[in-house]
């Protein structure tokens, strides 16, 4: 297993920065408002050949509002997990009474673990020496380093990897496991989903719209499978989108489907399907990913016998040309159907990846044919020779024929419909292109 480092702080000390230093990326959203960072954020990082997990948390903070005791939850999650820890300050403010606590906390509580003390913001070799009077505290031996520009960075990480074991069999590990994006509006359950799923309350999770800023990677082991959960915050109308912070959420839920196989998409079923749900859903079927429907706080409708037919024909009805994605009505409270959405989305995410043999698609076009022949309002005869699936993520179909302008729209539908009536492709796009192969042309058509 690979060692967890935890990056533990005040708010607004530059860990979230330290942190996409540290992974050469940018992922933790970074951004000068305390409290930026609310969730821990785990991403895979690798020094000098040695791997490792880097965990980014929210701020440390004492104050008793409901955000920053959960956040505060979190931070000790975060210590109890970690086999190291780096803690870090801010050389410009020097100790403050709230890094003096955490720095008392961690020799407390935590003196087993491997602590390394991080002063950040030292851009300068004068803002070295004004730090260095600042930041006495006998607590342990200080770095001081710029996240934002990567002095002394390296050196200390160098002492950090050194001091923890290196797992056996260590090397790049190919990542197998099923990436499924939790998506939806905020405050309408996503979090609560994971959370239910996992069995503890690994993220903060309160009935404050927008409680969760960052997508937040979560393994979840199912059935002798891995599933990489990515949480995200709910993505909000843009005139909604506070200056900054929910903006680059927004931006994160985009990232979070282009990086997904299957998207699971949250609606609240005293609301049922908005138009902030419908742009999430489009947004995932272009970039050909799979999408489920999950219709969570099904346990708050008052319903009969009938209540979820009429819910889910209602559904069908907006969805229109998308009616081929399931639908599956949880509740994360009671976990009602939780662990059946994670096992329709693997059947939906190894379906995307199956390739049927050409021998069975001609069989299939064949039938297809005799059962509709292909007309055209120009009275030219559209000829469909053969057809083949080509290799990609998604379901891709190339068929030849004699003229592709000759195909309408109308033997398109007709096609997609047999192809998922024979072959299955529930919540999963296709796609079909139409080339003509002659002697010396061949040319496609989307």
């Amino acid at each position: 297993m690979k060692p967890l480092i935890a990056l533990v702080g005040r708010p607004n000390v530059g860990k979230s920065t330290l942190f996409n230093r540290i992974l050469r990326q940018k992922s933790a959203i970074v951004d000068p408002t305390p409290g930026v960072t609310r969730d821990r954020h785990i991403c895979p990082g690798e020094w000098q050949g040695k791997q490792f997990l880097l965990m980014d948390t929210g701020g440390y903070a004492t104050e008793t509002d409901t955000m920053s005791v959960a956040m505060l939850e979190q931070t000790m999650h975060a210590f109890e997990d970690a086999d190291a820890i780096i803690f870090v300050a801010d050389a410009r403010s020097g100790l403050t009474y709230l890094d003096l606590d955490i720095i008392r906390m961690l020799q407390r509580k935590f003196n087993s673990k491997k602590i390394f003390f991080a002063v950040n913001k030292v851009d300068n070799p004068q803002v070295a020496l004004e730090a260095a009077s600042l930041v006495k505290s006998g607590f342990t031996d200080p770095y001081y380093i710029s996240a934002r520009d990567g002095s002394g960075v390296a050196d200390m990480l160098d002492d950090v990897l050194e001091a923890l074991p290196c797992p056996e069999g260590e090397g790049i590990v190919q990542d197998e496991s099923v990436k499924l994006a939790v998506l939806g509006r905020p405050n309408v359950g996503k979090s609560s989903l994971v959370n239910a799923l996992l069995g503890t309350d690994r993220q903060i999770v309160s009935d404050i719209p927008g409680t969760t800023r960052d997508a937040i990677d979560t393994i979840l082991k199912r059935n002798q499978h891995e599933y990489t959960l990515i949480d995200t915050a709910g993505l909000r109308k843009r005139t909604k989108i506070d200056a900054g912070i929910e903006y680059y959420s927004s931006l994160r839920t985009e990232r979070a489907i282009e990086r997904c196989e299957v998207a699971l998409v949250l609606l609240d079923a005293r609301l049922g399907l908005e138009s902030q749900d419908m742009k999430i859903i489009n947004m995932a079927i272009e970039r050909k990913k799979g999408v489920l429907i999950l219709v969570n706080k099904w346990d708050l409708v008052e319903k009969d016998s009938k209540t979820s037919k009429k819910f889910t024909d209602n559904l069908e009805q907006q969805l229109g040309n998308l009616n081929f994605i399931p639908v599956l009505f949880i509740s994360a409270l009671t976990k009602k159907n939780c662990y059946r959405a994670i096992d329709t989305a693997a059947e939906i995410a190894i379906n995307r990846r199956s390739k049927i043999s050409t021998s069975n698609l001609n069989k299939f076009l064949q039938e297809t044919i005799s059962m509709r022949h292909p007309s055209t309002k120009s009275g030219k005869e559209l000829k469909i020779k053969y057809m083949t699936q080509i290799d990609s993520s998604h379901p891709v179909f190339l068929f030849f024929c004699n003229n592709p302008e000759l195909v309408e729209s109308n033997f398109r539908r007709f096609l997609e419909k047999r192809l998922r009536e024979t072959f299955g492709f529930e919540g999963i796009p296709i796609t079909m292109r139409f080339a003509e192969k002659s002697p010396g042309r061949n040319a496609q058509h989307p």
